[in-house]
């Protein structure tokens, strides 16, 4: 196949999208027997293709798990992961409860739970399950049941795919435009070295920024912040954690919440807005004491 050939094939799958496996693992077996492209990169570039959908369309579970991994990669560049087992064990242990009773318990490659060093007080979610936590929040926790609060909060954002909403239709046939042109770019160069997918990959990156810029800049809408409260509240009650805990949670960011521009407070509606809003919508049990097992495994995430 020559090289305007090859481009031509790119072009078109990333267009049309790959969602069958059959046709999937026959394309990347076109595109890797031309000598151009590895066959892990052919699967590599039809699995970001089919990120490009047309807007009537859903994104798979899949797909939501591709884009989920480059937003990820996107912010741990900002927040690198804290590096320490048990605290990452411990973190994973209370977000797997809680997903486990959620409406969404299982995504393409499982959730994922991690403490990232910042100072900020934040916490954000991405598409697929890849959950966040600042370090500076975990140092404002008091225990476990405030600490599943946070993370239910964040699960409750992926169950309700408010990442995806951050994504346009116009950004996407924006992105599907720039494949043409870049493959088209691709095709007139008479360099004879392999295809490099920087272009192709690259055009991605609008649809990946619009969700990071919505989880550190301009926040998810007010309605949807309060959606995943009130989920939050009972995704707790079903697990067993106490929801108060959530009450709590934002009561201490409220102490917070004078002064700070930066960070969740840049994201978020005021926290005292979200309380008398969740007193509204939840009818809380009464407050209980947190277990003594879990105040000693909590010194764990510390």
């Amino acid at each position: 196949m020559s090289r305007r050939g090859l481009v031509t094939a790119m072009v078109f799958v990333l267009g049309t999208g790959c969602s069958h496996p059959g046709l999937q693992q026959m394309g990347a077996g076109v595109l890797a027997s031309t000598g151009y492209v590895t066959t892990d990169q052919a699967n590599g570039l039809l699995s970001a293709g089919t990120g490009l959908v047309k807007s009537q369309e859903d994104l798979t579970p899949e797909q939501e798990y591709y884009l989920g991994r480059a937003v990820s990669a996107s912010l741990l560049a900002k927040f690198p992961p804290r590096r320490s087992a048990p605290a990452s064990r411990y973190l994973n242990e209370i977000g797997m409860s809680l997903v486990s009773v959620s409406d969404t318990p299982e995504t393409f490659a499982g959730y994922r739970f991690a403490v990232v060093e910042s100072r900020e007080i934040n916490a954000f979610s991405a598409p697929g399950g890849f959950v966040y936590i600042s370090s500076a929040f975990v140092s404002e926790l008091p225990d476990e049941d405030a600490t599943a609060a946070v993370l239910a909060h964040e699960i409750a954002h992926v169950v309700k795919r408010h990442g995806i909403n951050a994504i346009s239709n116009a950004q996407l046939f924006s992105a599907l435009t720039e494949a043409s042109q870049a493959g088209a770019s691709i095709a007139a160069s008479k360099v004879s070295s392999p295809v490099n997918l920087g272009p192709i990959t690259g055009v991605f990156a609008e649809s990946v920024s619009g969700v990071v810029d919505t989880l550190l800049t301009k926040g998810f809408d007010r309605s949807q912040e309060y959606e995943a409260d009130l989920y939050a509240a009972e995704l707790l009650q079903r697990a067993g954690y106490d929801p108060n805990a959530l009450v709590r949670v934002l009561a201490i960011l409220e102490t917070h919440a004078k002064g700070e521009h930066d960070g969740w407070f840049a994201t978020h509606p005021r926290p005292a807005d979200r309380i008398e809003e969740l007193n509204s919508d939840f009818t809380f049990p009464p407050a209980t004491d947190v277990p003594a097992s879990r105040k000693a495994r909590f010194a764990a995430l510390k």
